[in-house]
C-alpha cells in the first residue's frame, strides 16, 4: 500500500536518542507511513539500531549514504526518496505526540490551501522531562488570504524554527527551493511554504524538542556551522545573514504567478533591511573578508564563542 505520509529523518552519530525517537514514529496512531532514515556515515552504532527496527517493521526504510553530506543535502535526501501525499522531517533526538502525524494531516485534508501543518512545541532535556521553555509565541496560524502578508509574518520567525518539523503538503513542498547550504536556510523553506499556502497550528499535536549539548544551535562558529549544513559548500556559505537575505529575494521574485515580485520584495526589506540586520549582513561580510577581524568584532560585542560537537540531523 502506497503510504499516505513519509516521516524523514537524517542522522549523523544519533546513538544517544534515535532509538526512542524510532519508537515514538512507529507507534503513531496513523499507521499509514514510511520512516525514511537517511544515515550519513555514522561510526557509532546508528545502523546497528536502525537496521534492528527495519527488520521488524518494513515501513522502515534505511538508507545510508556513502560519505557525510552535512545536514542540508541529509534533510533533502529524505525528501527526494519520499513517496507519500504528506512530508515531515523527524530530527533522531525529538519525540512527537502519540496523534501529530493523525491531527496534521487531518488538518491539511480540511484544508486544501494549506502548506503546512504542525503542533504546539514542548521543550524536554536530556532524559526527556518538560523544561521550562515551550511555545515561544513566534509562530501561530498563518491564514492571510494573500500570499505576501503570510510571506512576511513567515520571515519574522525567531531563529528556533521549531515548524519546518511540522507535516508539509508535498505538492507545495516540490515547489519550493528546499534546504539550502548556509545554516538557517530552514527559515527561508518555512517561508516559502507560508507563501504558498496556508500554515495551520494544531493545538492537539505536541512537539517534543529535546535540549542537550550535542545540538547544531549550539555551534558559534560560523564556519563550523557552515561545514556542518553541507560538507561541500563553499566558504560564501558561512555568510548566513547574506544567504539568507539572497535565498529570500530569490523566493520573492520566483513564484511569479502566485504574488507580485514587487510585494513579497517589499516584506522582505521591511524585515531583513533594519539597521539590526544589515550589521549583521556587514559583519558576515567582513568576517568573509578578514575572519580574524570578524572573530575580533563579534567577541567586542557577543563575547568568546563556545564550541559543540554537533550530531543533530547531519
Amino acid at each position: 500500500m502506497q503510504p499516505l505520509v513519509s516521516l524523514a529523518m537524517p542522522v549523523f552519530n544519533g546513538e544517544n536518542y534515535i532509538k526512542s525517537a524510532i519508537e515514538c514514529l512507529l507507534a503513531q496512531d496513523y499507521v499509514n507511513i514510511e520512516l525514511i532514515i537517511t544515515d550519513n556515515a555514522s561510526d557509532d552504532t546508528t545502523r546497528q539500531i536502525c537496521l534492528g527496527f527495519a527488520n521488524r517493521d518494513s515501513r522502515l526504510r534505511y538508507v545510508a549514504n556513502p560519505r557525510n553530506l552535512g545536514a542540508a543535502p541529509n534533510f533533502n535526501r529524505g525528501f527526494e526518496l519520499a513517496r507519500g501525499e504528506f512530508l515531515k522531517w523527524c530530527a533522531h533526538d525529538d519525540m512527537i505526540s502519540p496523534n501529530y502525524v493523525s491531527a496534521c494531516v487531518a488538518a491539511l485534508q480540511e484544508d486544501p490551501g494549506a502548506s503546512l501543518a504542525f503542533g504546539r512545541t514542548q521543550c524536554i532535556d536530556g532524559q526527556g522531562a518538560p523544561t521550562e521553555h515551550g511555545d515561544t509565541g513566534e509562530m501561530g496560524a498563518i491564514l492571510h488570504a494573500d500570499p505576501a502578508r503570510r510571506f512576511h509574518d513567515a520571515i519574522a520567525l525567531a531563529a528556533t524554527c521549531f515548524p519546518i518539523f511540522g507535516v508539509f503538503r508535498m505538492e507545495a513542498l516540490r515547489r519550493t527551493t528546499l534546504h539550502r547550504s548556509y545554516y538557517g536556510s530552514d527559515r527561508a523553506l518555512i517561508a516559502e511554504a507560508a507563501l504558498l499556502g496556508r500554515c495551520l497550528l494544531v493545538n492537539s499535536a505536541v512537539f517534543y524538542n529535546r535540549e542537550h549539548p550535542q545540538r547544531s544551535i549550539r555551534m558559534i562558529d560560523h564556519g563550523q556551522r557552515s561545514r556542518w549544513q553541507d560538507t561541500s559548500a563553499s566558504r560564501s556559505a558561512s555568510m548566513e545573514h547574506v544567504s539568507l537575505l539572497m535565498h529570500l529575494v530569490e523566493i520573492a521574485r520566483r513564484h511569479r504567478r502566485l504574488v507580485r515580485p514587487g510585494s513579497a520584495l517589499l516584506q522582505v526589506a521591511k524585515l531583513r533591511l533594519t539597521p539590526r540586520e544589515l550589521g549583521r549582513v556587514a559583519l558576515d561580510l567582513t568576517r568573509y573578508v578578514s575572519p580574524a577581524l570578524g572573530a575580533s568584532l563579534r567577541r567586542l560585542f557577543v563575547g568568546p564563542p563556545e564550541q559543540a560537537r554537533p550530531s543533530v540531523g547531519g
